[in-house]
């Protein structure tokens, strides 16, 4: 019975709200006049908005086999490397310098604020199920869209390669001065053994003096050419913690990579000390050249993985500096051991040459010194093309697969949504108003407002005169003729 009751009162109010309704039609009809009229007014006074589209592939990483760049993002999803390189293109590096070319300062100098300009200009969105980012400009005209994607999209170009290419430049900065340096070199240990020859009368030195310059010029070789590694890691060590800066400069050292650093050291300086009795063929180099090769493999392993957890929000960039900065710490520690290594046995080479008579000697000085300078500038020479062609081949994730648009039409202000929703909203405005004011008004009119609202039982009611009218000629309509005339008869 209770939910029959329920469900009679919700009929009841329905219909007393759509009454409501019917009574207050022109009331509404006025709101919504009201709300086209303004929404007219803003679409009259509106700036339009232009959206230039670009569209950017993100390929999963990848390159030149074994590199750190490789190593590190090795596993990376699409998704998350579309993030990633979504949050770089906004970035700070990235948008000002297109703010500051696009825009005008204002009369103190300013150019408009970086963070409410992102907010309001750029959006990037990524296609469901693919490797596609889509980067959307907006403006005011759309020139400007176009310029501003245009511009956004070189500027992260550009960014995207100075990250990259920050550690290969300085190694090869390095490698070219060191090169120029060893050829002048070189030029010098010649013309001072064309000197000696000539000055002591030496046509063909001893088949002594010629072996001991070959063995000791291999290890100086050696010695001077891990030198120069260290060197171009330091270098390169520098320009990496320049470029992490403040964020993610210094992360806790890893004892897992130093323990295998230690071991690789501990192999190169006992592979250096091998080398003086073995060739590279006999079955004791052959095996702890297997155990270096390991080693190694495991060091890059474990590089990647630190890179990955250290590197902010998982950001490629930063997980290739930190593995480079990982990987050069490490290539210093396993050259100092070795450079250890190389001393000793350039001592014991120093006190078997005082051996030797005062002319013998003095040509093997000289003749040693350009047969190391031979050496060390050609492998100089071959480093630097290796990262020349390092440099130029740093992998490039990113591709413009359509270039910015020219809008042809503003997406904002939409005038057909607008007014429409302008209608809606003067409908639900409207009827909102007049069935409030009706839910508000306690004016008792009905027989079941006094029950509702007073308690009490009603004995009788007395109709207003105009409704009492009505009522008498809707019943004299429904009457016959003898009805009527039996009612004249009765009331006399």
């Amino acid at each position: 019975m209770e939910d029959e009751k329920e469900k009679d009162y919700t009929e009841i109010d329905l219909v007393e709200v759509f009454h409501v309704l019917k009574d207050n039609r022109r009331n509404i009809a006025v709101v919504t006049a009201c709300c086209v009229v303004l929404a007219l007014l803003y679409l009259l006074i509106a700036t339009p908005v232009y959206e230039s589209q670009a569209l950017l592939r993100v390929k999963k990483q990848g390159g030149l086999g074994g590199s750190i760049f490789e190593a590190a993002m090795g596993g990376g999803s699409s998704l998350q490397s579309m993030s990633t390189y979504a949050e770089i293109l906004k970035s700070r590096s990235v948008l000002v310098p297109v703010i500051e070319e696009i825009e005008e300062p204002n009369e103190e100098g300013k150019y408009p604020g970086y963070e409410g300009y992102k907010k309001g200009h750029i959006t990037t969105e990524p296609l469901r199920d693919t490797e596609i980012l889509v980067v959307k400009f907006t403006a005011e005209d759309p020139e400007k869209a176009n310029r501003g994607n245009t511009l956004l999209l070189k500027s992260f170009d550009t960014h995207m390669a100075n990250l990259s290419h920050t550690a290969q430049s300085a190694t090869r900065g390095f490698l070219e001065e060191r090169t120029k340096a060893s050829k002048a070199e070189l030029n010098r240990a010649e013309d001072a053994v064309t000197a000696y020859k000539a000055a002591h009368k030496i046509v063909d030195p001893t088949e002594d003096a010629k072996r001991f310059v070959a063995r000791t010029a291999d290890i100086e070789t050696k010695a001077t050419e891990n030198q120069v590694t260290i060197e171009a890691a330091r270098a390169s060590l520098a320009a990496v913690r320049e470029q992490l800066g403040g964020e993610a400069a210094v992360v806790a050292d890893n004892s897992t990579i130093q323990q295998y650093n230690s071991q690789l050291a501990a192999m190169e300086s006992q592979r250096i000390v091998l080398q003086e009795k073995y060739t590279d063929k006999h079955p004791t180099m052959i095996d702890l050249n297997e155990q270096i090769e390991s080693m190694k493999a495991k060091v890059q392993e474990e590089i990647a993985k630190v890179a990955a957890l250290e590197a902010p929000s998982g950001n490629p960039v930063h997980q290739q500096l930190l593995a480079s900065k990982f990987q050069s710490e490490g290539t210093i520690a396993v050259a100092q051991k070795k450079a250890e290594a190389f001393d000793a046995i350039i001592r014991q080479n120093n006190e078997i040459l005082e051996q030797f008579p005062a002319m013998e000697r003095g040509y093997i000085e000289v003749a040693r010194d350009a047969q190391v300078a031979r050496e060390i500038y050609v492998m100089l020479a071959k480093k630097l093309e290796e990262a020349k062609v390092a440099e130029v081949m740093v992998p490039n994730d990113v591709q413009v697969v359509d270039p910015p648009t020219l809008p042809e039409k503003p997406i904002k202000p939409r005038k057909v949504l607008t007014v429409a929703l302008s209608i809606l909203l003067g409908i639900l405005l409207g009827g909102g108003i007049a069935v409030g004011d009706a839910m508000l008004n306690r004016t008792i009119t009905t027989e079941k407002d006094v029950e509702d609202y007073i308690g009490l039982s009603v004995l009788g009611v007395v109709p207003e005169e105009k409704a009492l009218a009505e009522a008498i000629a809707k019943q004299d309509e429904g009457q016959s003729v003898w009805q009527k005339v039996r009612g004249l008869l009765w009331k006399k």
